[in-house]
């Protein structure tokens, strides 16, 4: 007999540079956004774009009122023994609820992969993991459940 199998829909994962882009991004029909902080934990830290503390507590409150998910990137590499900013933003994230975290620095998914097991982890473009043998050890080392692969691929 052949078993028929029902295809999965792909997960849309949206950008949300704004509180009013996450809005957006949910209203639209979105399954997750991915948002960051105004500072350095972002790489797309810009005037005008990002979310203060209050501002991501209020969009993780929308997002998951509308069963969506909100993904925190830490997508930049903290500077030798500068990583409290990073730790800061990690617990943040993790008293506001979000659902994954998106790291770029192999430091920072220790971090979270030490205190904060249950949390779901992603690598970020900017990890710049290319080898299905890098991409391996992210996932062994850190419980890494999504890859964003490099644009040189």
């Amino acid at each position: 007999m052949i078993k028929k199998t029902v295809p999965t829909r792909p997960e849309l994962v949206c950008p949300a540079g704004t509180p009013a882009a996450l809005r957006t991004a949910v209203d639209a029909g979105a399954d997750a956004v991915y948002c960051g902080f105004q500072n350095a934990t972002n790489a797309r830290n810009f005037a005008g774009l990002n979310f203060t503390v209050d501002e991501m507590e209020q969009g993780i409150g929308y997002a998951h009122e509308h069963n969506k998910k909100v993904l925190l990137v830490l997508n930049t590499f903290p500077p030798a023994g500068e990583t409290s900013l990073w730790k800061k933003a990690i617990e943040d994230g993790v008293r506001l609820g979000v659902d994954a975290f998106i790291v770029a620095d192999m430091g920072v998914a220790d971090y979270i992969a030490q205190k904060h097991p249950k949390k779901r982890l992603h690598l970020s473009v900017q990890a710049g993991a290319a080898s299905a043998e890098a991409i391996n050890f992210y996932c062994r080392a850190f419980n890494v459940q999504r890859v964003v692969l490099p644009r040189i691929l």
